[in-house]
């Protein structure tokens, strides 16, 4: 039977902690998972103290007290995203996360900044708001699960190449039909334009803007198909307001022209 996954949104937000700055005892009625982008600081809980720092994260549970507290040399810098719900204890448990191991490692160190932006933009839309904040919060949890679950940190560095690209392609196959600018597609997954075109060049052996010409015109295939869609209705269909410039893209990438294509694949059928 398919396991369920139950994932509420509470909130977000990053604090820029001033030295000594501490919160609790206290408790909270929810999960909070804690990212460190700088400095240093200490988390009490469950009897123990954790000393973390920039590039590690944290874990506070529903109901059960605890204690965060800045260094007065080089307070931390945290970001956070609240959430509940009854599937979360069977992730951490997968995961090897609970009271008594409340911390991870995670990198880069700017991985979760880039949410922050997204959730920040969410929470701004007036009526689809919470229906895009819970979809940020399932894949966030889905894509900090696989930053925990590489198999050691010699194949860290790949894995998380892997991630941004998928991150990126998962873009393109959603939003193909729009205006696509590499630059920000960069920023919305948190990194350089510059090093989003090498990580493609590296993992997919194309440019992000290639990849993304490749898959308009495989989409255009499959809609030739149809033959109630004029070659200008595909061409508007896959994010081409020109035809003309549409079949000149079409025939660089397949070799002929649209219409030739159309006609061809009449013939075989």
């Amino acid at each position: 039977m398919r396991e369920l996954y139950d994932l509420v949104y509470n909130y977000h937000g990053k604090q820029y902690c001033p030295p000594g700055y501490c919160w609790g005892p206290g408790v909270k009625d929810h999960y909070k998972i804690l990212f460190i982008h700088e400095g240093k600081g200490t988390y009490q809980i469950n009897g123990c103290t954790y000393t973390l720092k920039q590039g590690q994260g944290f874990l506070v549970f529903p109901d059960t007290i605890c204690c965060m507290k800045a260094d007065e040399q080089d307070p931390w810098v945290y970001s956070w995203i609240a959430f509940e719900g009854s599937c979360v204890e069977r992730i951490l448990t997968q995961l090897g996360l609970s009271k008594i191991n409340p911390s991870f490692g995670f990198a880069p160190v700017t991985w979760f900044d880039s949410w922050l932006d997204q959730f920040s933009e969410a929470s701004s839309q007036l009526y689809t708001s919470e229906l895009i904040l819970h979809s940020l919060l399932y894949r966030l949890i889905a894509e900090w699960v696989s930053l925990l679950t590489l198999p050691s940190e010699d194949h860290y560095l790949p894995k998380a190449k892997d991630l941004y690209v998928r991150k990126a392609i998962d873009y393109i196959h959603m939003n193909y039909y729009s205006k696509i600018s590499i630059s920000e597609l960069a920023k919305l997954i948190g990194i350089d334009r510059i090093y989003l075109s090498s990580l493609f060049k590296e993992v997919v052996q194309l440019s992000p803007q290639m990849y993304l010409l490749h898959y308009r015109m495989n989409k255009a295939c499959d809609l030739m198909n149809n033959p109630q869609l004029s070659i200008s209705d595909i061409s508007h269909s896959v994010g081409y307001n020109d035809p003309l410039l549409f079949s000149k893209m079409f025939k660089k990438i397949k070799g002929i022209s649209p219409t030739h294509y159309r006609r061809e694949r009449q013939i075989v059928g």
